[in-house]
């Protein structure tokens, strides 16, 4: 058995300063380097990944998006009390720009620098929504406004929930079909 002799404190420190002035300054770590991946070939919960579209949270629903806002914003998966208040955002009729704009907004992604384009001038127009008196009268003239693409969404998930609903039933009926071929099968066996 091979014992290393011991090292002084003062020793190990010295080797770790050595070894710390040799190491790049920190702007230079940071830079690009020719051939790196960059975050559009990232996946959108990647940890390493700063810089989203708000189209990359706007197709995503629920519980699903709730984790994926977490994740990129946050850099970690929601805490119990954030998934429910944010669930109950949501069910209330809350925007996601609203609880995306305010996950940003908190010191702990400020942090991360983490930045999704066109969700700043989204954000504050929801906030010019929510003042007293003439947020309502705001809110009014930007769905008149919408009326259009609100329609578009509204006969999408129409025929989205329908496709839903007609593979629920057709997967009842097969269940019901395969119940039935056995107890037919189960019939024509012989007695004993």
């Amino acid at each position: 058995m091979n014992v290393d002799p011991p090292v002084s404190l003062d020793t190990l420190q010295q080797q770790i300063r050595a070894e710390a002035a040799a190491l790049p300054p920190p702007d230079e770590v940071a830079a690009p380097v020719a051939g790196t991946v960059t975050d559009a070939a990232l996946s959108p919960d990647h940890p390493q990944r700063l810089h989203y579209a708000l189209d990359d949270f706007m197709h995503v629903h629920n519980d699903e998006f709730v984790e994926l806002a977490y994740r990129c914003v946050l850099k970690r998966a929601p805490d119990a009390a954030g998934h429910l208040h944010a669930l109950q955002r949501l069910a209330a009729g809350d925007s996601k720009i609203a609880i995306l704009g305010d996950l940003c907004a908190s010191p702990e992604a400020r942090g991360y620098g983490v930045t999704i384009a066109g969700l700043a001038a989204r954000h504050r127009f929801w906030r010019l929504t929510r003042l007293p008196l003439v947020g309502g009268l705001i809110e009014r003239l930007a769905l008149f406004w919408n009326l259009p693409e609100i329609a578009r969404e509204q006969r999408r998930l129409g025929q989205a929930l329908a496709q839903q609903q007609t593979a629920a039933e057709l997967g009842d009926l097969a269940a019901e079909v395969a119940r039935l071929r056995e107890e037919l099968a189960r019939s024509r066996e012989p007695r004993r």
